[in-house]
């Protein structure tokens, strides 16, 4: 059992600590790349789909999407996310987190006035232990912050292509490099970031031949979301690959499943169950209490 253990001096440790359970790092993702073994990412929003990512026995990584924003919130962006319920929502995700590598979000306006705000978002989020690393979407407009974060020894994955924090600059959520042009400005945006020191590099949404291209020519492994099979590694948001919810996905998403559809029919069953009142059944889901019991109960109530 997962949790605490009891010596013979009566010493409570934790289980984790001792080494029982290890948590991936940055090396071993790096091994895992170097090896060009493929690297499967997904995202959590809170304790439960964490432990669902983390109970996985292939998957590497887990990534504390902004998009939680929308999948877990209900906002209808990733703009609006407050940094402090972004930082509470960590906190629930990584107490679920014992075994994976863990990517986390700078959100929308924690990072981007200056590079004492970005620090101190991101001290914040490092303390909580278990993040292995924190991205920040943009590249050249980032590269003061993103140069300090990796001086002070934080690493960061960086995030390029669509920029759902820049949607409005963009008209929408719409694929990008897809012009010559445009790729160049990907690619050598991906290799400045490169040089500033990023650890990796999320591909979102971009032409899959300009992914492969990318990853063939960079030092770092890439992250590939709606980018096509040739990166390094693939994430998807869970809440979309599960069938959370009860919007048709992205193009880029595959379903595994349809929780939506078998929570719904579940709850119903289980309020039909309630107005025939075939639940609670009385021996199965009931406590009893022995006859001397109530007896005495009841003349201790009416005496």
């Amino acid at each position: 059992m997962l949790g605490r253990m009891t010596g013979r001096l009566g010493v409570r440790f934790s289980s984790h600590a001792v080494g029982l359970v290890r948590q991936k790092t940055l090396s071993d993702i790096t091994k895992s790349y170097k090896a060009r073994e493929p690297i499967a990412v997904v995202t959590a929003h809170d304790f439960i789909t964490a432990r669902i990512a983390d109970s996985s026995t292939d998957l590497d990584v887990v990534l504390i999407g902004d998009s939680l924003a929308m999948v877990s919130k209900g906002y209808s962006s990733t703009l609006e996310i407050p940094f402090d319920e972004y930082y509470y929502t960590c906190k629930s995700v990584l107490r679920g987190v014992h075994e994976k590598y863990v990517i986390a979000d700078l959100p929308f306006g924690s990072f981007e006035a200056s590079v004492s705000q970005c620090v101190e978002s991101a001290v914040k989020l490092m303390k909580l232990g278990k993040i292995g690393s924190l991205k920040i979407e943009g590249g050249f407009e980032h590269a003061a912050q993103i140069k300090r974060l990796v001086e002070i020894g934080i690493p960061i994955t960086g995030h390029i292509g669509l920029k759902p924090q820049q949607f409005n600059a963009t008209g929408g959520y719409k694929v990008q490099g897809k012009k010559a042009h445009d790729a160049a400005n990907i690619f050598n945006e991906a290799k400045f970031l490169q040089e500033l020191g990023c650890s990796m590099l999320v591909l979102e949404c971009i032409p899959h031949r300009l992914a492969e291209y990318m990853t063939a020519n960079l030092n770092i492994p890439t992250i590939g979301i709606g980018s096509g099979p040739g990166t390094s590694a693939q994430v998807l948001v869970q809440a979309d690959m599960l069938g959370m919810l009860d919007f048709k996905p992205a193009k880029f998403v595959k379903q595994y499943a349809n929780f939506y559809s078998t929570a719904t029919t579940a709850v119903n069953s289980y309020a039909l169950d309630v107005k025939a009142k075939s639940f609670p059944e009385l021996e199965t889901h009931t406590y009893q209490m022995k006859n001397e019991e109530f007896d005495e109960f009841k003349s201790l109530v009416e005496s």
